[in-house]
C-alpha cells in the first residue's frame, strides 16, 4: 500500500498525481522521440544545422542517455502544472498536446538540444565537449555534476530561479523531503523492483529517476520510462544518491 502524501508546499506534492498518473503517462519517457524523428525535427533544427539522418542519430542518443533529462523535465512539469500560460511564456511550448496529454517530449528534446555535452569549465564558464558522445548510437549520459550544470544553465536561459542540490544523506524521508521540491535518485546498478520487492529490471549501468512516493514496506516509488517502479535503499553497492530541485 502506498503512503499518500497530503502536505503541500509551493505546489508539491499535490501535482504529483497529475504528472505521474498510474492510469496514464507516469512521467516522460526518453524512448518516445526516437520513434518519430520528423515530429521533433523543427526543435532540433532550431539549435543545429543538420540532416534528417543527423536528427535520427541525435534522438537515438537521447533514448540511450536521456534518463536524467527526463527527470528534469518531469520536475519542471511538477512546478508548472496548473500554470499553463506561464509555462508557455517561459518555454514557448504548450503544456498539453492536441490529444490532451502532458507535452513531455517537446520540452525534453529542447532541453537535450540546449544542454547536452555542456559542462562547467571554470567559475561558471560554459564549455561544450564535442567528443562526449563518442559513439554514433549511444550517449555518455550524465553525472550528478553535469546534470546540475545543465539544469541550471537551462533555467537561467529561461530566466527561472532554480537550483539542483545534492542531499547529504544517501537516503531520504520521502514524506518530509518531497513537499520541499522534486527529488531525483541516481543508482548503480539499475535494479528496479515492483511493489512486492520482486526484481523487474537489473542491468549494470546507472540510472536517474524521479522519486514519486514511498511504500509502507520501505520501498521508494520512482518514475522511469513513463512507468512506475520501486528502488530499495541499501541495495546499490554504495552508489545511491539523491538530488533535489529548489525553485525560487
Amino acid at each position: 500500500m502506498i503512503k499518500m502524501l497530503h502536505k503541500q508546499t509551493n505546489g508539491y506534492p499535490e501535482n504529483y498525481r497529475y504528472v505521474f498518473d498510474p492510469e496514464g503517462l507516469y512521467g516522460g519517457n526518453q524512448l518516445v522521440p526516437e520513434r518519430d524523428p520528423g515530429k521533433y525535427a523543427h526543435i532540433v533544427r532550431s539549435y543545429f544545422n543538420c540532416t534528417d539522418d543527423d536528427i535520427a542519430a541525435l534522438l537515438r542518443r537521447l533514448s540511450d542517455e536521456g534518463c536524467g533529462y527526463v527527470a528534469l523535465v518531469n520536475s519542471i512539469f511538477l512546478r508548472y502544472y496548473g500554470c499553463e500560460e506561464e509555462f508557455r511564456e517561459s518555454f514557448h511550448y504548450p503544456m498539453f498536446t492536441p490529444e490532451g496529454r502532458l507535452n513531455f517530449n517537446d520540452l525534453l528534446v529542447d532541453l537535450y538540444c540546449a544542454t547536452d555535452n555542456h559542462n562547467e569549465l571554470l567559475f561558471g564558464i560554459d564549455s561544450i565537449d564535442h567528443l562526449e558522445d563518442r559513439r554514433l548510437k549511444k550517449g555518455y549520459g550524465t553525472t550528478m555534476e553535469s546534470l546540475d550544470w545543465r539544469f541550471e544553465l537551462y533555467m537561467r536561459k529561461h530566466r527561472i530561479p532554480a537550483k539542483l542540490i545534492t542531499l547529504a544523506d544517501k537516503t531520504i524521508d520521502v514524506e518530509k523531503t518531497l513537499p520541499l521540491g522534486p527529488v531525483l535518485v541516481s543508482i548503480r546498478p539499475t535494479t528496479l523492483y515492483d511493489i512486492d520487492g520482486k526484481v523487474v529490471k537489473d542491468v549494470k549501468g546507472g540510472h536517474t529517476m524521479n522519486v514519486t512516493g514511498a511504500a509502507e514496506n520501505g520501498l521508494i516509488r520512482v518514475s522511469s520510462w513513463g512507468k512506475e517502479f520501486y528502488v530499495k535503499h541499501g541495495s546499490y553497492k554504495g552508489y545511491e544518491y539523491y538530488q533535489q530541485i529548489l525553485f525560487g
